[in-house]
């Protein structure tokens, strides 16, 4: 054999040697016939991202810390109203604050503001959702506020000094005596509620003028309701608590409380009047509160305020909504 055929096959030995399994991806595990892809890659899985929450500041001045404790340095203070994310990270444990008067036992909450500043707040000083301005107010809205204070005997006078300054806004319509109130109606016509001894006396509220009614409250021995009187045709609707409409004048509720526990309505009704006619859309008896200061956010969203019977200083806010099927549901 010549030596260049030699050298020859030399080189195809080596040349076949060296590319020995480089063009299988597959190699075999020693003692296994299962293959082993070469070239496989793990993919770590995707991390979840927490499900944030707007929640809203509902006294002003509160104070964002660095950690869960009165005694942290303040990242910033929040105005009221002022919209915070909320992840669900919160103490484990709770704290008693009194804020506005109220005693609150609740968790610090980490939060993160719209700017980006992230720390702590405490849990009795944000809701779930806003704590809107009142869009309907009426003249006695502070006696009502002092009937929630429990300071009854200032909100009797507050209601007394405020009836006396409505009735002299209202004299061209309605003349109230010891006899009874007398009104004199759009049509021209006279109507007359009369007193019955001290089995009904009739008190006159205020003029309603977004729905174009008289509120009367009528005081029975044993209970009280509220009476609309329609300044036109002087047709009378009969509410179980104080009547205040919504902005539009498409609703208006009736806030009871039963302060002497006699038995009295203690609860909220809503009628509804979009068609002019009032409809009952919802009603509720509070057992173990006390609902106080309605407020109208908008036409189809009423908050109210409910006072622990048990705890005078603690309270919390309800919210009461309309949705698109029609029915008012608590929030």
């Amino acid at each position: 054999m010549s030596k260049l055929l030699v050298n020859t096959l030399l080189i195809v030995v080596i040349l076949f040697t060296s590319c020995k399994n480089t063009s299988n991806p597959l190699s075999t595990n020693k003692g296994s016939e299962t293959p082993v892809a070469i070239d496989t890659v793990v993919t770590a899985p995707t991390p979840t991202t927490p499900t944030v929450t707007e929640i809203y500041t509902w006294v002003n001045e509160l104070r964002m810390r660095e950690e869960a404790t009165t005694n942290s340095p303040i990242v910033v203070t929040l105005k009221e109203g002022e919209p915070l994310d909320f992840a669900g990270e919160k103490s484990d444990f709770t704290e008693k604050i009194s804020l506005r008067g109220t005693l609150f036992d609740e968790p610090w909450l980490k939060v993160t503001t719209k700017t980006g500043k992230e720390g702590w707040v405490y849990g009795g000083g944000v809701k779930f959702y806003k704590v809107g301005a009142d869009k309907s107010g009426t003249p006695y809205d502070d006696c009502l506020k002092l009937e929630k204070a429990r300071q009854i005997t200032q909100a009797t006078k507050c209601f007394e000094r405020v009836q006396f300054r409505e009735l002299k806004n209202n004299a061209s319509r309605v003349t109230a005596s010891a006899s009874g109130i007398d009104f004199s109606l759009l049509s021209g016509e006279q109507l007359s509620l009369q007193n019955i001894g001290r089995d009904t006396v009739y008190d006159f509220r205020y003029y309603i003028k977004e729905m174009g009614f008289f509120a009367v409250l009528a005081n029975y021995r044993d209970s009280s309701e509220y009476v609309l009187v329609d300044d036109k045709s002087g047709e009378l609707i009969a509410m179980k608590g104080y009547p205040k409409a919504s902005p539009e004048g498409n609703h208006i509720v009736g806030v009871g409380t039963d302060w002497k526990g006699r038995g009295d309505f203690n609860g909220i009704q809503i009628m509804s009047y979009d068609t002019g006619n009032f409809e009952l859309a919802f009603e509720e008896n509070i057992v173990g509160s006390n609902p106080v200061l309605p407020k109208w956010i908008d036409d189809n969203t009423l908050q109210i305020t409910l006072l622990d019977e048990s705890n005078r200083r603690k309270s919390t806010v309800a919210q009461i909504v309309k949705e698109e099927t029609g029915e008012w549901m608590f929030k």
